[in-house]
């Protein structure tokens, strides 16, 4: 019999709010929380932001650990340790490509995963609205509340954003190469202008899971989100809650044909025409010589195979 057949009165809201609040509060008090923070993002303010975060955390009644990287590898490293230590979740604190650094350490990669973003494009937290503030953030790890997002693979390298092979890639692997420091939007320029001068050919063929294929290609990008570097937007049908791949496949040879397909995904006015071919996909095999790159830093030389994982990642998000 319920409250209202015995006669009992209902639990005033205010009351349910309160006890709603304490269940909550129960579940983050035995939360295990590892920061893992590389130093020099955003310009070193990594190194104040993360021990911040940690101290908020401590504050919702977290456990939190900071973990500053030493080296390139570091972060996966530091995960891949971290696999059978008992941490209900753990948190890049820099850009993107330190977040899929620690993806990619990581031993089960469905454990929870979230990011402070403070890198130079910071895809991800566009994508999902991640808040920038550690005061803002905390809350939203502290309540291991997660979203699934499906991982994609680049031969055996995980992904949670995009890959690409031919020209993005090309300036991918000039700015590796003369890259020292951290990273800012300004520092792309030189390598993009210098990609533009040389500007290198590449012929490429997409065969899709389906058998269908895409040949005489200049470039492919396989993405899983519609933002792209944090300054141009991709079609609005790419879905991240999806599992599926979103494979762009660029038949563009000349530098106006390009620009003017920049102007336009500025805009967010990217459609398919004589220069795109836009096709989903669970996998696909790209074919040709040509660099490629992964959530924004250097991969291996196509031909790449990118396909799903198994499993799906489980991102902190509002």
């Amino acid at each position: 019999m319920d409250a209202r057949n015995r006669g009992v009165p209902a639990p005033p809201a205010k009351a349910l709010a309160r006890g709603n609040r304490l269940r909550q509060h129960a579940r983050t008090v035995s939360a295990r929380i590892l920061i893992l923070a590389n130093p020099i993002a955003g310009g070193g303010r990594s190194r104040r932001l993360a021990p911040e975060l940690a101290t908020i955390l401590q504050s919702l009644g977290c456990h939190a650990e900071v973990y500053f990287t030493k080296a390139a590898g570091d972060a996966a490293a530091r995960a891949r340790v971290a696999g059978p230590e008992p941490w209900d979740a753990l948190v890049a604190v820099g850009g993107d490509g330190t977040l899929n650094e620690v993806l990619n350490g990581m031993p089960d990669p469905t454990r929870p995963l979230g990011v402070l973003p403070v890198g130079t494009a910071n895809v991800l937290a566009s994508e999902y609205r991640i808040p920038r503030s550690p005061r803002a953030l905390a809350p939203v790890i502290a309540s291991l509340r997660t979203t699934p997002h499906a991982i994609g693979l680049a031969g055996s390298r995980r992904f949670l954003l995009f890959c690409g092979a031919g020209l993005d890639a090309a300036i991918v692997e000039h700015l590796h190469h003369r890259r020292s420091g951290t990273l800012g939007k300004t520092k792309w320029l030189p390598s993009i202008g210098a990609i533009v001068h040389q500007w290198p050919q590449h012929t490429l063929r997409a065969t899709l899971a389906d058998g269908e294929v895409l040949d005489d290609l200049s470039s492919v990008l396989v993405t899983r989100v519609r933002n792209y570097g944090g300054v141009a937007r991709l079609p609005r049908h790419i879905d991240p809650a999806s599992d599926q791949l979103y494979v762009l496949c660029f038949r563009s040879r000349s530098r106006i044909a390009w620009a003017a397909m920049g102007l336009c995904a500025a805009l967010g006015v990217l459609r398919s025409g004589r220069n795109l071919v836009m096709r989903t996909t669970r996998e696909v095999l790209v074919l040709g010589n040509a660099p490629t790159q992964v959530d924004g830093d250097l991969g291996s030389r196509s031909p790449l195979r990118i396909g799903l994982h198994d499993v799906t990642a489980r991102l902190l998000v509002p």
